[in-house]
């Protein structure tokens, strides 16, 4: 057996089987498969943990858009997920059916943690998609997933979804969930205030591995969806192994991951990892509520925090608001991180002296929905400076990037990793395109500073002026060290005379007459940092960066209105977390 199999193999014994696998990994038809002959169920293994026999431990904390707080034990979420798995195998006798995929229409919230935990017990494929998609965005989705069940919370989408019921002929197999029973001829309603616990329990049957455990579907920088399909056990075993390595969490921590349940960060590390460890999870309906800073103090001290992790876009803006001489220390923080966007230098430096009185790492993770979870970040206990900037080291010696003489390359994964993907529900054609052989393709261009790795954007974002080629995070990193930017981006933009010139949209607290003075600065910034070649064409002040739910700023909307800002066409924009910044760029401009 290969070093590598035996490796995961001894982390897979961290989880609760049925069957315990004696494969490793096998390439077969295109593909690599995961302890192929090993069984269990994810849901068992987040709510009946052994090491975790306090039943009325918190296992949820859910705090909505109003900032009222919910608490949730582990008895209680067992019970609430027991409950509702028998009323889907119920729904499935009335109907005469077997549910085989579903999708769960709802935001991080007690409604996507008890679906997603009951029908990864029934061993029903899900997928979660975001509550204030547009229309358009819904339909595109169901004709992808064709589910058999559809479960929501949103009530206003009412006249929408019986349009659905008849389009794709799903009977009355829509589920609302709501504290009122509603008379409504084609829905079903579920009240999780009116469960009955002294029902009997469904049993937890096992699944094999390579099961298909959920789709989530991400856009990037192509304008159309993909929907991406993780496996079961392979991608439970990535998950707590890289919780545990990146950010030490253990059945005593106390996480708070400011990710909507429809992103990846919102399945792997704040629903399924800290519920496998026995920990506790602080789910926020919406990660923006929390740029109410002294809101986000006390809920740090209030519930006594131990893993902070909050996208790279929110950490910008607190920046910004934040007084200086205001710090949040607590006696019980160990870990912080950051996701989404690349992480500046300096803002970093701010994180981290924000949260501790002496300089830690940034826990700045690189990772994909296509990879399941981390697979590149500064461990929570070193040293912060020297790792600021960087997104660190792999998880571990057998998760390997290509290393090619240039300084700058297009990253691929070398090495076989359990948290990969197992398929692209839009078909072969879009699977093919990320393999280059036996080697996965990240689509982002990176370098590497000894050991430690740093992510330069992604490869359609590289902007290669008169032969250099910079990427996106390297400028907008060097932008955000003057003090008076908020956001910084930058984009590659047509020119008649030199091919491609770079254009930067910066937002700022200064008031527009003093905007001249900071063009400057930014422009000898740029100036200082990188030569003359790469001063920029243009610098645009926006009140706000378009930006999707995670906090990624949509470079290839920036890039078409600077083309033609007359311009409509911006591929699938249903993750926009304000449309109405797109009108306010092309003012800007």
């Amino acid at each position: 057996m290969k070093i590598i199999d035996k490796f995961w193999l001894n982390i897979a014994k961290n989880l609760i089987w049925e069957k315990f696998p004696k494969d490793g990994n096998k390439w077969i038809d295109g593909r690599y498969y995961w302890f192929r002959d090993g069984k269990l169920n994810i849901a068992k293994n987040c709510l009946l943990n052994k090491k975790n026999k306090e039943k009325n431990k918190n296992a949820i904390i859910f705090i909505n858009q109003k900032k009222k707080v919910k608490e949730i034990t582990y008895e209680e979420l067992t019970n609430k997920v027991n409950h509702f798995s028998i009323f889907i195998r119920n729904l499935e006798k009335e109907n005469n059916t077997d549910f085989k995929q579903v999708i769960i229409h709802a935001s991080a919230s007690e409604v996507s943690a008890v679906s997603m935990l009951a029908f990864a017990k029934l061993g029903v494929h899900f997928s979660v998609i975001f509550e204030d998609l547009p229309e358009h965005a819904i339909d595109e989705r169901i004709k992808l997933i064709k589910p058999d069940l559809i479960i929501t919370r949103d009530l206003s989408k009412k006249h929408f979804f019986t349009k659905v019921l008849k389009k794709n002929k799903l009977n009355n197999s829509i589920i609302i969930f709501s504290n009122k029973i509603y008379q409504t001829e084609n829905f079903k309603h579920y009240n999780f205030h009116k469960y009955n616990i002294k029902l009997s329990s469904i049993k937890y049957e096992s699944y094999l591995s390579n099961h298909k455990l959920f789709t989530l579907f991400t856009s990037g920088s192509t304008g159309a969806p993909k929907g991406i399909q993780h496996s079961s056990a392979p991608y439970l075993v990535y998950s707590k192994y890289s919780s545990f390595k990146k950010f030490g969490m253990n059945k005593k921590s106390v996480v708070l991951t400011a990710s909507d349940a429809g992103w990846i960060n919102g399945h792997t590390y704040a629903l399924f990892s800290p519920l496998s460890f026995g920990a506790t999870t602080i789910l926020v309906e919406s990660p923006f509520m929390l740029l109410d800073y002294l809101f986000l103090e006390k809920i740090l001290k209030k519930y006594k925090i131990t893993i902070l992790y909050l996208p790279v876009t929110l950490l910008r803006l607190l920046k910004g608001i934040i007084p200086p001489n205001k710090f949040f220390y607590t006696n019980y923080l160990k870990a912080i991180g950051s996701m989404g966007e690349p992480l500046a230098k300096n803002v970093a430096d701010w994180f981290s002296h924000l949260c501790f009185q002496k300089k830690k790492s940034v826990v700045n993770t690189y990772f994909q929905t296509e990879t399941g979870g981390i697979i590149s970040a500064p461990n929570y206990n070193q040293i912060g400076e020297k790792t600021y900037g960087s997104v660190g080291t792999t998880l571990n010696k057998f998760i390997k990037f290509s290393r090619k003489k240039t300084k700058k390359m297009e990253l691929e994964i070398t090495t076989p990793w359990p948290g990969c993907m197992i398929d692209v529900i839009n078909g072969p054609a879009y699977w093919k395109k990320y393999w280059n052989k036996k080697k996965f393709k990240l689509f982002d261009y990176g370098s590497f500073n000894k050991k430690n790795l740093i992510v330069h954007g992604r490869s359609d974002d590289v902007i290669n002026i008169r032969g250099h080629r910079l990427g996106s995070g390297e400028i907008e990193a060097k932008i955000l060290e003057l003090k008076d930017i908020i956001e910084a981006c930058a984009v590659s933009t047509e020119d008649l005379v030199e091919g491609a010139a770079m254009t930067i949209f910066v937002s700022t607290n200064l008031p527009k007459k003093k905007f001249y003075l900071l063009e400057s600065n930014i422009k000898l910034k740029i100036f200082n940092s990188f030569g003359s070649y790469a001063i920029p064409k243009n610098v645009y002040l926006v009140r706000e960066l378009p930006k999707t739910r995670s906090g990624k700023i949509l470079r290839r909307v920036l890039r078409k209105i600077c083309m033609d800002k007359k311009t409509k066409d911006f591929g699938d924009l249903s993750t926009i977390i304000n449309n109405n910044s797109i009108k306010n760029i092309k003012k800007a401009i």
